[in-house]
């Protein structure tokens, strides 16, 4: 028989057990309207061809591209036509083909840069020749799979339309929005699911009163509001690594065998969904350490033969679930390195030197945690830490585990990076919101002691609590993103739109306009790419040009302009336009309703 350390806080009956999924149901209705942000449609053909016809699918040169990504080894998420002479202004429309190419990425990507390589994954699986390897491995394979289910599924239902002809998605821009749409649900799914899941570990630790804050708390915060409405792997992977947290407390208190073959499975799950994923691995020395004192410290020694056996197993489970989720590393670590090689390396390249300077890294995650969360969540949450190191330090250990690892990973990987880079700070900011749910629940005299007694204090705290916990809501950033994902679901008052339509206003007819990223619905406005020249601007200064060569206008996308305050270009232009204006503020982690700066050539 098991032996028990005590009994579990959520074998405790209570209201909250069965209300949360009810409430994570109602949340998940309230946030799929904002799913539809960013998606291809025809609402913008006007901008695109100049108020012309829109191009009919054979412009497209679609099956020639699709012939190239088929036929190469490389990753699914490497470009097939970089820009190579970076030292020189280019110009991007210099033929049919490269506008056919531009305007591709306006029919079929979202305005959300990442969510398309998935897409490009499962497009070059050949299933009848049962390849199904995805050629993209930083995402793992239990998410491309599970995005291809979901597609499948809504095709079943009616909902999408899956077709090997390109020329459906490329006139009906809103048939390949709908595999977008398919895909952000998941993530949503997940995401209700998360809620659930901090919601049981708060409630575990420290009573329902602690739930209810740390759910609400999170459900507030700027990371999860951006992760859950993006087609990405991260929350699914936070959602599964929090699940394992409380499989390993399971265990912990129980010593079951099953509880550890849970842990395994989910932590596997999180890893398989994606590579960051392996922080879940963290579990398993602090369960170890606290299990191990706390069966010493019960029985007068230390019985770890048994322990290690089951967690030897958890473990061996997490690695047959990732592998059996990705079978073509391994594969084609054998068989076919050149393929796993391209895509590693294009991940690899994005983190070189990143370790060297993990100072810096520790700065711009501290900045991203702000942004994620919030001052007031942060210091909250460190309080209720602090609280619970306390009173059940080995639980608080187990349960901070994946999300300590998580921290150390992005402070070491962190130095310089975008504000989305947040992205990897799902766990930690969960972390924080169940000591912030615990720190207001102490204070309202309303929590969990070690024994499962309920502690109660003087009245007037739970009015107190109250205002602490609207205070540490304010303190965050929650409108700012609501708006910008409300904004760019409407499509109508989006800054990319707003932005192309009046520099077709500014703009004369033939003027052509410079641009620093390459034109994709997340990086440049709609522009006239079927008419009008457009001039891409290197980093570098050219060796060689003529100033009066510059293009009257330029146009780019980034949260600041003084991102670009000592670029080369900037002597020759001056601040026209800024959409959205400043004073609304900024919903950096999101690509949803981007600030848009255009300049004017002085």
């Amino acid at each position: 028989m098991a032996n028990s350390v005590s009994s579990p806080a959520s074998a405790r009956p209570g209201w909250g057990r069965h209300a949360i999924w009810l409430a994570a149901l109602a949340w998940f209705g309230l946030m799929a309207p904002l799913a539809r942000w960013g998606l291809p449609s025809r609402q913008a053909d006007e901008l695109l061809f100049g108020g012309a016809p829109p191009w009919s699918a054979d412009q497209y040169h679609t099956a020639t591209a699709l012939q190239v990504r088929q036929e190469r080894s490389g990753g699914a998420d490497t470009d097939l036509d970089p820009l190579t002479q970076r030292d020189r202004i280019l110009d991007l429309t210099a033929t049919t083909a490269a506008r056919a190419e531009i305007l591709r990425r306006y029919r079929l990507f979202s305005r959300q840069p990442d969510e398309m390589i998935t897409f490009m994954a499962l497009q070059r699986m050949r299933p009848r020749h049962f390849d199904f390897d995805p050629r993209l491995y930083q995402y793992g394979g239990a998410y491309i799979y599970l995005v291809g289910a979901a597609v499948g599924a809504s095709a079943t239902l009616g909902i999408t339309h899956v077709s090997s002809d390109p020329a459906l998605y490329l006139e009906q821009p809103e048939e390949f929005a709908r595999f977008y749409l398919a895909a952000r649900l998941v993530t949503l799914a997940f995401g209700a699911l998360l809620l659930v899941t901090v919601w049981k570990l708060a409630d575990r630790l420290a009573g329902t009163i602690a739930a209810l804050v740390a759910t609400l708390l999170l459900a507030c915060t700027p990371v999860f509001i951006s992760g859950v409405l993006e087609a990405k792997p991260h929350v699914p992977s936070a959602c599964m690594i929090l699940w394992a947290t409380l499989a390993a407390l399971d265990y912990y208190d129980t010593g079951r065998r099953r509880d550890a073959i849970r842990l395994g499975l989910f932590a596997g799950c999180g890893f398989g969904l994606v590579l960051t994923g392996i922080v879940a691995a963290a579990i398993w020395p602090a369960l170890f350490i606290a299990r191990k004192r706390a069966l010493a410290s019960e029985a007068g020694r230390s019985p770890a033969g048994r322990l290690l056996r089951h967690l030897a197993l958890g473990a061996g489970i997490a690695l047959a679930v990732y592998v059996l989720t990705n079978p073509y590393i391994p594969y084609n670590y054998l068989f076919n390195p050149a393929a796993l090689a391209s895509n590693i390396e294009n991940s690899t390249a994005m983190y070189a030197g990143q370790i060297r300077q993990a100072g810096d890294g520790a700065v711009r995650v501290g900045e991203l945690l702000l942004e994620s969360a919030g001052p007031g969540l942060l210091l909250t949450g460190l309080a209720g830490l602090l609280w619970l190191a306390r009173r059940q330090p080995r639980q608080l250990a187990t349960t901070a585990s994946s999300g300590a690892a998580m921290l150390l990973i992005a402070v070491l990987l962190g130095a310089n990076k975008p504000a989305e880079y947040a992205r990897f700070l799902i766990v930690p900011v969960s972390i924080f919101a169940i000591g912030a749910g615990v720190a207001i629940g102490a204070l309202a005299g309303v929590v969990r002691a070690a024994r499962g007694d309920v502690a109660r204090c003087a009245a007037w705290r739970r009015p107190l609590a109250l205002v602490v916990t609207v205070i540490v809501v304010a303190t965050m950033k929650t409108p700012i993103y609501v708006r910008s994902f409300t904004d760019d679901a409407a499509g109508q008052d989006e800054s990319r739109r707003r932005a192309a339509e009046l520099l077709g206003e500014l703009a004369a007819p033939g003027e052509p306009i410079a641009v620093i990223q390459e034109p994709a619905p997340y990086a440049v406005p709609p522009l006239d790419f079927a008419h009008r020249q457009i001039l891409w601007l290197p980093p570098v200064r050219p060796g060689e040009f003529d100033p009066q060569s510059l293009p009257p206008w330029l146009v780019f996308t980034t949260d600041d302009a003084t991102d670009y305050q000592d670029a080369w270009w900037r002597q020759y232009y001056r601040p026209a336009a800024e959409i959205p204006s400043q004073p609304r503020g900024y919903s950096r982690i999101t690509w949803a309703n981007k600030p848009v700066f255009i300049l004017q050539k002085k």
